[in-house]
């Protein structure tokens, strides 16, 4: 086996698993350890911010984290610095610490892996699971996000999703220079425009969304 350090001289690297594919629908995942990898992964896209959610929804997730890293819920002084450790939420507080300890409680008797599965069918619900995010420019100028996922492609402003092209309704996505570009069937767009066109900051950064693009298209 040729280890990859070898190709990397130089200064320490440090290299992270990450999730590439959030699949729809995780309970169709053959291998147990793979659901338990994608939980990890959901889980720091949760405390990063990058899976926003609301209290009680962190609270549910939350609670089967704690199932699943600890069992049945045994009343302990350190159960509180366990929740703190495993950053359940961006800004997690005393609040959802006691909503999660309430919630541990209800899942006596389930298993790790019953767990895991449990908690990526909440998270699956989230409205920007499985999404990857670019900064883009819409035809106006105003600035916008690219999402793209299993579903298509969306059209975020202020947070807010003001588009969204399924992949069946996509004809071709391509990028020219900076210039990322979706074209779309008939109807899908106003004043029948057949295609729709976004700036990104340089050529690269186009490219890097047409990949993403090709990539979960081909994929799913």
């Amino acid at each position: 086996m040729t280890t990859i350090f070898k190709f990397l001289p130089g200064h320490p690297w440090d290299f992270n698993f990450k999730v590439k594919f959030y699949p729809p629908e995780p309970a169709t995942l053959a291998e147990d350890r793979t659901r338990h990898l994608l939980s990890l992964q959901v889980q720091h896209d949760i405390s990063t911010g990058k899976l926003p959610a609301t209290l009680a929804t962190y609270a549910l997730l939350g609670s089967y984290v704690a199932q699943s890293v600890r069992g049945d819920y045994e009343s302990s002084l350190q159960y509180i610095d366990f929740l703190k450790s495993c950053h359940l939420a961006p800004l997690p507080n005393e609040t959802l610490y006691e909503k999660i300890e309430e919630l541990h409680r209800h899942h006596k008797g389930e298993t790790s892996a019953e767990a895991d599965l449990h908690y990526l069918e909440n998270a699956k619900k989230l409205s920007m699971y499985g999404v990857q995010l670019f900064h883009a420019k819409d035809g106006k100028g105003t600035p916008v996000q690219i999402g793209i996922s299993a579903y298509g492609i969306n059209i975020y402003l202020d947070q807010i999703r003001v588009n969204r092209f399924l992949w069946q309704n996509i004809i071709k996505i391509g990028y020219r220079r900076n210039i990322f570009i979706i074209k779309v069937k008939p109807g899908e767009l106003e004043k029948n425009e057949s295609a729709v066109a976004f700036k990104l900051p340089d050529y690269e950064a186009a490219k890097r969304v047409w990949k993403c693009g090709v990539e979960h298209h081909t994929f799913f």
